[in-house]
């Protein structure tokens, strides 16, 4: 499955920013009700590390998830990485290009992903995507909301005719709490809600030593 943040922010229109460091769990909840009468659900958790200008944005798997199980088998046949399941690491140059890559744990892979592709590994290609889940910018096209608020925070309201978004924003750390989105209907809706981890000890992109470098065409042959 691809990653649903960028489409769950998609009305949002991001500008290259650098907060503080910061770590994060993030987690997904995504609920629709199909034509069908069919309620569909889907969940799961990401971790998110930021640090100057780099980003990594890690899938939680549960211990018995496909993409542990297969390679912990050492199925051959499995041959095309999961990209959803794999971590996005992005780094902001100091020309404001982004360096974008994937990166395979249990194959031991970095894998270069090129703006054409970025749509393949569900990025939209903004840096503050990357780093802040929001552009803080944005901001000031929603409306401040008050409704009730922890310290430190404010909500924002805003979206389309289509789609009504609110978030409940830090001020101080630069990024959403909580991300709420729903249609009118009441058919579909999103929550997103980021909550503060300890920054791990040691960088995720430090610990990448003996992985094989290829290119995201690489995946296709």
């Amino acid at each position: 499955m691809k990653r649903l943040l960028p489409a769950l922010l998609g009305i949002l229109i991001a500008a290259p920013a650098v907060a503080g460091d910061l770590a994060l769990k993030v987690e997904h909840d995504i609920t629709t009700l199909g034509a069908d009468g069919v309620t569909r659900i889907v969940r799961f958790g990401e971790r998110l590390v930021r640090r100057d200008k780099q980003s990594w944005v890690e899938r939680i798997l549960p211990p018995h998830a496909h993409e542990a199980e297969d390679h912990k088998a050492g199925d051959k046949g499995h041959k095309h990485m999961d990209t959803s399941a794999a971590a996005r690491w992005v780094q902001l140059g100091e020309d404001g290009k982004l360096r974008v890559r994937i990166v395979n744990g249990y194959e031991k892979m970095i894998v270069d992903i090129a703006p054409v592709d970025y749509a393949n590994i569900g990025f939209d290609g903004k840096w503050t995507t990357a780093n802040q889940l929001l552009d803080p910018e944005q901001l000031k096209r929603m409306k401040a909301s008050n409704r009730s608020a922890p310290a430190g925070t404010r909500w924002y309201e805003g979206g389309t005719a289509q789609t009504r978004v609110q978030v409940l924003w830090d001020e101080k750390e630069q990024y959403p709490r909580r991300i709420e989105s729903a249609n009118p209907a009441g058919t579909s809706r999103s929550t997103l809600i980021a909550t503060r981890e300890a920054m791990p000890a040691r960088l995720p992109w430090t610990r990448l030593d003996g992985y094989v470098q290829k290119e995201y065409s690489d995946l296709l042959d």
